[in-house]
């Protein structure tokens, strides 16, 4: 099997990028797997990728102080590793600490590969590698959310993937609602480079006013964080917002459990 690719698609040449961009926007409306949301509440959800150690020992503890449980994606090659010049990746007992606390594991491929350009079978190949991994954490883990590396989604994979996963989240920076796309759920950056408290505020009272489903996805948690990590201020401040705004704040797995189970509805 060829080594994977595993650079950000985002980084090629011009026309490369322009492609991409019109790939992801066709598979943004193809829609097979639909969820209709009718809720009573408003959901928010925060999610962390790759899962830098961070994430786990300050992200984790602030949601827990609101009584509040998050999505942890996890790319299973990068445990207990340091990117070269960037944040220190979780190890096996630290995602074992947030599991027992009631966080969801949620798979973001082993490798962290651009799967735009993998086959099928490497694919298939790469996801089972990482479900071996997260066993290690607990032999009762069952990863059943996905979120795409660099946030690449094609018609291809989506299609695929969505078979595999009950949901495959995007980073494509809208509410979800009326309705979801469990192939490609939308969800806003929560990143001190692009978003600040103003901002977060206007998304939460948006989602209050259509009962939508809001999902945030950062990296690090630092007082000091890469321009794809939040500080410790700015999520507490975006947890604590959406607690006394009466949003339900909740897993990405409890989400939809509560959704299909129609528990938010009148």
């Amino acid at each position: 099997m060829p080594a994977l690719q595993i650079q950000d698609p985002n980084s090629g040449s011009l026309p490369a990028r322009v492609a991409i961009m019109a790939s992801r926007f066709l598979a943004r409306q193809s829609r097979c797997k639909m969820l209709s949301l009718h809720n009573a509440m408003p959901v928010v959800t925060f999610t962390f990728d790759d899962v830098p150690a961070s994430a786990c020992e300050v992200g984790a503890h602030i949601l827990e102080q609101y009584a509040a449980r998050g999505t942890f994606y996890v790319a299973g090659r990068g445990c207990g590793t340091a990117n070269p010049g960037g944040p220190l990746r979780a190890s096996i007992d630290q995602l074992r600490t947030i599991w027992a606390n009631g966080h969801e594991i949620g798979c973001h491929t082993y490798s962290h590969a651009a799967i735009r350009y993998l086959s099928f079978d490497e694919l298939g190949s790469d996801l089972d590698r990482n479900q071996s991994v997260l066993k290690k954490i607990d032999s009762s883990v069952v990863v059943r959310n996905f979120a795409y590396p660099y946030g690449d989604v094609t018609v291809r994979t989506k299609r695929y993937l969505e078979r595999r996963f009950e949901s495959c989240r995007s980073g494509y920076a809208r509410i979800n609602y009326p309705s979801a796309d469990l192939g490609a759920l939308h969800a806003w950056p929560l990143q001190n480079s692009t978003l600040d408290h103003p901002k977060i505020a206007e998304l939460i009272a948006q989602t209050v006013q259509t009962r939508g489903w809001l999902i945030f996805f950062s990296h690090d948690v630092a007082e000091r964080p890469t321009r794809y990590g939040v500080s410790p201020d700015l999520l507490e401040r975006a947890v604590s917002t959406a607690k006394n705004s009466g949003c339900v704040l909740t897993t990405i797995a409890d989400s939809l459990k509560l959704i299909r189970s129609r528990v938010l509805t009148t």
